[in-house]
């Protein structure tokens, strides 16, 4: 198999994703969802999954990888506006255009299923709760854009990259992919830069101000986090509380 590629991978059992991080499915919920899965596709990294402006026939939910989301600029250049984690939904926000509104690119070898955005919305009809929670779990996407934007358009270089660690580190550790405040960091400096808004320079020597302090330890694409809490200070974004908490809206 192409080394470039991730290993095979059954059906995942989180296969509701972030469509479950809200609502308790009832079994005919779930089994509903998991029909609506295509074969897994597996894809290497750079692979263009969907290019902006395209017909929005299909969702992903990613299972394996990193993938960016971005938006084309009249200069011709790609602005990074979004970096998905597994578990995620990938193309929602298009679900209300006659056209795709990003691109979406692999950071890493990715594996995803397919989903029909026809059969998806007459999922919705038949199961409203399915839709009742991913229009909760997209509410929890808008806040986290809120405060990157805020982030990006108030805050000094060492503020924005406290905030984009500790926001994939409470990402990734939802699944347990970051043990120990350690974990897999494919973005390449110039990646980060375009997320955040500055250049591969200015991050790269805020990175090694970083390192100097003993906020991180890095390793080729390994990132360990040494002061989690003292990088939610310097990120000063608040600890958000949800109305539904562990628990979950029940199934009926």
């Amino acid at each position: 198999m192409d080394e470039d590629l991730p290993p095979p991978i059954d059906s995942p059992s989180d296969a509701p994703g972030r469509l479950g991080e809200f609502v308790s499915l009832s079994s005919r919920e779930r089994s509903a969802l998991a029909g609506l899965l295509e074969p897994v596709q597996h894809w290497p990294r750079h692979h263009v999954l969907r290019h902006e402006a395209a017909e929005p026939a299909h969702l992903y939910l990613l299972t394996h990888g990193w993938v960016a989301s971005s938006i084309a600029l009249a200069s011709g250049k790609q602005q990074i506006v979004k970096v998905h984690l597994p578990g995620d939904l990938l193309g929602a926000p298009s679900l209300c255009f006659t056209t795709t509104v990003d691109c979406l690119t692999a950071m890493t070898p990715i594996a995803v299923h397919a989903i029909s955005r026809s059969r998806l919305i007459a999922t919705f009809e038949a199961f409203p709760r399915i839709a009742l929670s991913l229009f909760l779990s997209a509410q929890k996407e808008r806040v986290a854009l809120m405060e990157s934007l805020a982030v990006v358009g108030q805050a000094p270089a060492h503020v924005r990259i406290a905030a984009t660690l500790t926001n994939l580190f409470d990402r990734l550790s939802e699944r347990g992919d970051a043990p120990g405040g350690m974990f897999h960091m494919p973005l390449t400096q110039r990646d980060l830069g375009d997320l955040i808004g500055i250049t591969p320079v200015h991050v790269n020597r805020t990175l090694r101000e970083m390192d100097r302090l003993h906020l991180i330890k890095r390793s080729d694409q390994t990132i360990s986090l040494l002061d989690v809490d003292r990088l939610r200070r310097i990120a000063g974004l608040p600890i958000r509380r949800y109305v539904f908490g562990s628990n979950r809206i029940a199934s009926v």
